[in-house]
């Protein structure tokens, strides 16, 4: 566990709970709050300290196993500077969350909703349209995004440097197409794994966006011995 005073960060791993409990009744100036793969902490921990701590900026709950969408609602509602989120492969994220982040916040730049299957299209589509400020954007493995999503974020993501697609096996060369042409500040572009993508409109992009297309790992055949 890691704890700056003159900063406000607070850095917790999984083995620190106990730490936390502690934390949740004592802190009340936390600008960073860092939990990344913390599996033990649930919603009884994390809510009380997040209802304590409104200046929270950057908020990282990724493949926090044990939370529900529930612990959200005192970022949503009160965290009104909050500018990263991070959420990647929080199953337990749900559309109505992220519709009621779009709904309350306004200052996000930098937000990972990468393997967040259980959130809609529709409601990415929303989150787009409503942060129009972000400049990064991690989508990778969600199958639910489209070329749709693509034509929204050219239309509306001006500000937009880095866009993770990785996984993203719907895209086609129109999605595509559609950021080279109407995103200016576009810096990086992942799309390992989306074969529907192809050089027709990548090459839009050459010299100018670093584009990383290599293919995702292919899951290992398992050898089996004859005994």
């Amino acid at each position: 566990m890691t704890m700056k005073r003159n900063t406000h960060i607070f850095d917790l791993y999984w083995e620190d709970i106990l730490v936390a409990k502690v934390f949740a009744n004592t802190c009340t100036r936390l600008n960073l709050l860092n939990l990344s793969r913390c599996h033990s902490i649930s919603d009884n921990e994390l809510i009380p300290m997040l209802r304590k701590n409104h200046d929270i900026e950057s908020l990282n709950l990724s493949q926090c196993k044990n939370l529900s969408a529930k612990c959200l609602q005192p970022v949503i509602l009160h965290c009104n500077n909050l500018r990263i989120l991070k959420l990647a492969r929080c199953s337990w994220l749900t559309t109505g969350a992220i519709e009621a982040l779009a709904l309350h916040q306004s200052k996000l730049e930098d937000v990972d909703l990468a393997f967040c299957i259980a959130i809609s299209e529709s409601c990415i589509l929303i989150f787009i349209k409503k942060f129009r400020e972000i400049k990064t954007l991690n989508l990778e493995g969600n199958k639910q995004v489209t070329d749709k999503c693509l034509y929204t974020i050219s239309k509306y993501s001006k500000s937009l440097k880095l866009l993770n697609l990785g996984g993203c096996c719907e895209i086609t060369d129109k999605g595509v197409r559609a950021l080279a042409l109407h995103c200016p500040k576009l810096e990086g572009l992942l799309i390992r794994g989306c074969t529907k993508v192809t050089e027709n409109s990548l090459r839009l992009m050459r010299n100018k966006v670093h584009l990383d297309r290599r293919p995702v790992d292919p899951v290992p055949v398992p050898i089996y011995v004859q005994i």
